[in-house]
Parts: structure tokens; sequence; C-alpha cells
């Protein structure tokens, strides 16, 4: 197989099929292929909307494949490709889906090579990215667990972010704000802590990324770290990372089937002359028996859901 015919092999992948030798194949033609990447990522910057279902499909596994191959070089193209709005049913949603906020962590760790001073200044660009900037947040803060950067340059780019989020109040920039705070508790940079305390009575976070109480509370002493935790892989590869996420659907595809079952059997119990259709659920009754949410246990992204349904908590409850 040439390059050619992987790339048409990678353009007309169905669902989740995984093109394993398409891409081998590109990994080993990467000095011709790069090029090709370039011209797609800037046709998607000049015109989100002219590629092809077929180029959409190449440019998704060839941007994940600068995160495999560490491609520093590629570290501006990257920037200005995810330099739009990337919220759903928008262009670059549409093109990434899932991965635009589990890999773009990743993503940007892998190309950075250690200038985390070009991640802070797509930071804070005005242009209207909101969980890719957050996945910029996450790469440097990566960076910083990894020993490359070191907590005075860490504390100067969060001085810089905070500066900017609260200067130019948004919905972005809350949503950015309870990142950061976030992050700021879990790597445990105190100095901060009087800072986002202050913010808490002016209504700038966003309460469904991270909530006020937990900025009040400041302690995430034992929390699993974002390379520690994996939510950022420094030895990424695409086919064995989106090979489990194959698994993953066809596992949630199961628990559809079965609960899909027991929603059947249980209508029929329920039904006109089932055993159980004489059993009247009144509003009493059901507020008697429900669970607060809040009162149910904490779950990582990853995580099954606390709710029971047998699905990682990103796939269930979380969206």
């Amino acid at each position: 197989m040439n390059l050619q015919q992987a790339l048409l092999v990678i353009g007309n992948a169905q669902g989740n099929e995984l093109p394993i030798d398409a891409l081998e194949v590109v990994k080993e033609n990467w000095p011709e292929f790069y090029p090709e990447l370039v011209r797609l990522i800037d046709q998607f910057v000049a015109e989100d909307t002219s590629l092809t279902n077929e180029q959409q499909a190449i440019l998704f596994f060839g941007t994940l494949l600068l995160a495999e191959l560490k491609y520093s070089p590629a570290l501006e193209k990257c920037l200005q490709l995810f330099a739009r709005s990337d919220t759903f049913l928008t262009p670059l949603e549409s093109v990434f889906g899932d991965a635009l906020t589990e890999l773009t962590p990743t993503l940007f760790y892998n190309v950075v090579d250690g200038n985390t001073q070009a991640l802070c200044n797509y930071i804070v660009d005005s242009h209207q990215a909101m969980y890719c900037k957050a996945s910029a947040i996450e790469a440097v803060f990566a960076q910083y667990e990894a020993g490359i950067i070191d907590q005075f340059i860490l504390s100067t780019h969060v001085t810089r972010w905070l500066t900017v989020f609260t200067t130019l109040p948004s919905s972005t920039n809350s949503f950015l704000i309870s990142a950061l705070a976030d992050y700021c508790i879990e790597y445990e940079l105190d100095d901060f802590k009087s800072q986002f305390i202050s913010l808490c009575d002016k209504d700038l976070f966003d309460e469904d990324r991270f909530k006020q109480a937990e900025v009040k509370v400041w302690n995430r002493v034992g929390t699993p770290k974002l390379i520690e935790s994996d939510m950022i892989q420094t030895q990424f590869n695409v086919v064995s990372t989106l090979g489990a996420w194959a698994d993953d659907y066809s596992e949630d595809e199961k628990l559809d089937n079965i609960s899909n079952e027991d929603f059947d059997d249980f209508d029929s119990l329920m039904g006109e002359g089932g055993l159980l259709s004489n059993i009247l659920y009144d509003e009493n009754t059901i507020l008697e028996n429900s669970v607060p949410v809040s009162s149910l246990p904490a779950a990582g992204r990853n995580d099954a859901c606390p709710c029971g349904s047998g699905k990682k908590y990103k796939k269930c409850c979380l969206r």
C-alpha cells in the first residue's frame, strides 16, 4: 500500500473502524504526508465547512498522529486549527467529536516541546475556543507535573491567564476560571488561594465546571494529577487509544440493549394485567424513595457513573 492508497483507506473509514495498516503507511511516509496535513489545516482555517467527509477523516487521524509522533514543528498549525469555536455542533466538533475534549490536552502536551509560552499566548488570545483553551491549560500544568517547567514559570502563566479571564467576563472565561481554579487546587498553588476565593462573590465561576464551594474548601490533596491519572498520555498511541474507545462504545451499546430489555420486562409487569399493575406510585412515595443527586459519590470522567448505569461517567450523567 502506498501513501495515496493509505489516504483513500483512511478517508473511507466508517464508524469506529480503525485503518490500522493505512496509519502505519502514513507514519512510514510522514515527510511526504505532513505537507498534505498542513494543506488540510490551512483549508479548514480558511473555511471550516469546506472539507469533504474524506478530508475530515484524514485531518482527524493526521492531527492525532502529531501527538503520537511528538511532532513539535506542527505546534503553530495545531494552535491555528483549534483557535475557533469548539462547542457542540461546530465544524471543529464535527471533525474531532469526543477527541476535542478528551485528546487535545495530550496533543498539546506532546507537540509543545516545552514551549509553554506559545500555549499561554493561545489561551489569552481573543478567539472563541473554550474546551481547547482549557486543554491547553491542562497541558501546561502537565508540563509542570513532568518537571519540564518550574513553579515560577507556571505561576507566571496563571497570573496572566487570571488577569485576562477576570478582565473580560464571558461564559467562556467563566468556564476557564473554573478550570484554572480546579488545577491550581489540584497542584497546590496555594499562593492563588485568596485571589480565587475573593472571586467567589463576583459570580465569575461556571458551577457546572467547578463549584465555588469547592474553591472555598481548597483541598484536593491526594487527587491524581493529569499525567498520573492518564488524562494526559505522554506516550500516546492512536490505534490503542481509539481501539479502547471502540471497545467502550461496544460495551455501551450492549448495556443500552440490556437496559431496553429490562424496560420491556418492567413495562410488561406494570402494564394492564401485569403482576405489578396494581402498584401506584404517588408523589410522597417517589420523594421518600428518591436519592438526592448531591448524595451520590463523586466520580472522575472515566470512572463508572454513580447512577449505576454501568457506563463511564463522561458518557452518562456528566453529559
